[in-house]
């Protein structure tokens, strides 16, 4: 997937890059991001040997994972500030089997919309295809804790 994105505003990267250190999933993990953009994000994995499954392939949750995080990034670029924004639905086709090394997520914003945004993510390992998926995200603004 080759994606052509206009760069962050230095202010915007080093927020974003403080979200990233205090995402427990993306430490533990051990997700590495080389790149953010205005609706883009390339995220890279460390296949460890405790994100396999039984047959000895990187687990569909951890692809899952990684690719539901790479499509976030990428959309949290555009956010406004303070929204909030959560998974409303994830299609992901599985299309390679991984063993070792790592992969590569890349993601980009098709739609930012008002309440609703979709992007769009690829995984490889190199050239290779492992997987690719669409995501739904919903925008919202967090709700006042005072009572009416």
């Amino acid at each position: 997937m080759s994606v052509e994105f206009e760069p962050l505003t230095a202010d915007l990267e080093a927020a974003l890059r403080a979200r990233l250190a205090a995402n427990p999933f993306v430490n533990f993990m051990g997700i590495q991001v080389p790149q953010l953009g205005r609706g883009y994000a390339r995220f890279i994995l460390p296949i460890r040997p405790d994100f396999l499954n039984s047959q000895g392939f990187l687990q569909g949750g951890v692809v899952a994972g990684l690719a539901d995080e790479a499509v976030a990034y990428a959309l949290f670029s555009l956010a406004k500030s303070g929204e909030l924004l959560n998974t409303v639905e994830m299609k992901i086709n599985f299309l390679a089997p991984v063993r070792q090394g790592e992969v590569e997520a890349q993601a980009h914003i098709v739609k930012r919309g008002r309440t609703i945004s979709l992007g769009e993510v690829v995984v490889k390992q190199g050239e290779r295809l492992v997987a690719k998926g669409l995501c739904t995200y919903i925008h919202q603004m967090p709700r006042s804790s005072a009572k009416s």
